[in-house]
């Protein structure tokens, strides 16, 4: 039977969009269906009633942003992900990091960090992405975070069970740090223009500047607009996928436009590759598995779920100045090496500062105002009334005519946000969560804090650490202690190993049982991967489609069209 391509990509994440990427490389027919819409230049939301209606993910609302948070009393951990093409990297923090060889313990198929590096190194290349040029340039040397978490990280004990030292590191950014001034446009090196970042500390909220390197700008860039091959990428957006059927020797793949969702489309394809991310895949194929499309899937799916430890605190009031607005959200990461577990398992973890938006900055010095600016705003009002009296008495005065100092005294010094340290924590937790299904088919996530209860008592451990040493007031993410995590990182429900004994795919992503089917996402990590999870996700993806075969005659077509 014909059909309408050779694989049909879903979701633009890392493992989605290195794939569709590659796929189209070696002359594919691909067809990417991502479920949100394209964010171009200066279209993220910013004005209030923009974000009312376009930053959040919610369709029973008729709203379809750009994140998506979901929770229920029901389930052990909150989650937040992205709607749009480029997934994650529209609204993660921008850091690459590799993850430690001893981390790849008991990984399938002999996958190591050997194995990974030259795949690791092909995505910082694509990505463009470098560490913050904090010690190397005079205007991002000016930022004050940068400077206080390293030195707080050089002055701070040794954790008694430590391997060996904590150490500061500039990890690697995807963000565009080129160009002669702050917002200097410039094309990368796949023809797609960017600006030089301007430290406005919007990145989790969408960089509407373009200064964040995000998937759409990269691989997606490339797979949509290279020269000299058969077919260039399919990208429709716009498109959730609700239906995936085995038919035969293919699949049929329906779609639903969200803003209406009474209208199905079908395409059909070879081979399909499911790249929703942990929670969008496992939860879209326990449907299919529920309702009879795919009832194959074996008993791993929803298995091995983890959020990758992740822990928020602030630090109020700290003694120095924080100025977390300035800035990219993460320019430094302490990293850790902690004896392992009791049972063996490796443990280690990271912790990074986080900057803000600045406009949230104005937000909070709204909500929380401060005295002075109280103050400033009736010295002023008196001063206008006293001027009024003089004027209708006819006396004559010597106020001061320049009245600017008085007017910048009605603004919040905004303390509050310049003397907060915002503190990430994630690394090694216990890969023993699940995601199930309700009977109303939404998924929930079933994991509990006991067994990863080391990792998140060396997290708070140094957090209340670094709050003594900037004498500030520390508080913790209270859901935790309600035994509930925030995951923005989370992984697993579809493990790979290496056969249906122990895995849901196998070391290719492919389905066990179901020839042509993959999972290539954030969901087929057997493990937590302790550093920010998505430069493993896209090396892995690098992985697999290195062990793709090119296209029969593909190369043939290619030449011949560069002849003609």
């Amino acid at each position: 039977m014909k059909v309408d391509y050779d694989y049909i990509v879903i979701g633009s994440g890392f493992g989605g969009s290195v794939m569709t990427c590659r796929l189209v490389e070696k002359g594919y027919k691909v067809c990417l269906l991502e479920r949100g819409r394209q964010w171009k230049m200066h279209e993220f939301p910013r004005r209030p009633h923009e974000v009312r209606k376009n930053m959040f993910w919610d369709p029973q609302d008729r709203k379809f942003g750009l994140m998506e948070i979901r929770d229920t009393p029901d389930s052990d951990a909150m989650t937040l992900t992205a709607s749009g093409l480029g997934g994650g990297s529209l609204i993660y923090a921008n850091v690459l990091y590799k993850m430690p060889p001893d981390f790849f313990v008991n990984w399938p198929g002999g996958i190591s960090r050997d194995l990974l590096d030259p795949y690791y190194e092909k995505v910082l290349k694509m990505m463009e992405a470098q560490p913050y040029p904090f010690e190397t340039h005079s205007y991002y040397k000016n930022t004050p975070k940068t400077a206080l978490f390293k030195k707080l990280s050089e002055e701070m004990p040794m954790h008694p069970e430590a391997k060996e030292r904590h150490k500061f590191t500039l990890p690697p950014l995807a963000v565009r740090f080129e160009g002669d001034f702050p917002g200097h446009q410039t094309r990368n090196s796949h023809g797609a223009l960017q600006s030089r970042c301007n430290k406005c500390g919007d990145c989790d909220i969408g960089c509407n500047i373009h200064a964040k390197n995000s998937l759409d700008l990269n691989y997606l860039y490339r797979a949509r607009n290279l020269k000299n091959i058969p077919h260039a990428a399919d990208v429709r957006t716009h498109a959730e996928v609700i239906r995936i059927e085995k038919r035969e020797d293919h699949y049929a793949v329906a779609y639903v436009i969200p803003e209406f969702p009474m209208q199905e489309n079908i395409f059909t394809a070879k081979k399909v590759i499911l790249a929703a991310g942990s929670l969008g895949s496992t939860s879209l194929l326990l449907k299919m598995k529920k309702q009879g499309y795919l009832p194959k899937l074996n008993h791993w799916l929803g298995k091995k779920w983890s959020g990758n430890g992740d822990l928020i605190s602030w630090i109020f009031n700290t003694k120095p100045n924080v100025d977390a607005t300035n800035g990219p959200v993460i320019t430094g990461s302490i990293e850790y090496s902690f004896r392992n577990y009791d049972d063996g398992y490796p443990h280690g973890m990271y912790l990074q500062e986080a900057g803000y938006p600045l406009g949230f900055a104005w937000f909070l010095s709204g909500r929380i105002p401060q005295l002075s600016g109280i103050l400033g705003l009736l010295k002023l009002a008196s001063h206008q009334l006293k001027k009024h009296f003089f004027k209708i008495l006819k006396i004559d005065g010597h106020d001061q005519i320049n009245i600017g100092d008085e007017f910048a005294k009605t603004i919040d010094r905004a303390e509050f946000t310049k003397r907060c340290l915002i503190l990430l924590g994630m690394g090694r937790d216990k890969p023993d969560g699940e995601i199930q299904l309700r009977d109303d088919n939404q998924a929930i996530i079933r994991w509990k804090i006991d067994k990863s209860q080391p990792h998140f008592d060396r997290l708070r451990e140094e957090m209340r650490k670094i709050a003594d040493m900037v004498d500030g007031v520390y508080v913790e993410n209270p859901l935790t202690h309600l035994n509930k995590v925030i995951s923005v990182h989370p992984l697993g429900g579809c493990p790979m190993g290496d056969s249906a004994e122990d895995g849901f795919v196998n070391t290719m992503g492919e389905v066990f049982g179901y020839e042509g089917l993959h999972v290539i996402d954030g969901s087929i990590l057997p493990t937590s991967t302790g550093a920010n999870p998505s430069l493993t996700i896209a090396a892995m993806a690098e992985y697999i489609a290195s062990r793709i075969p090119q296209k029969e005659n593909a190369q043939q077509k290619m030449e011949e069209s560069q002849v003609n």
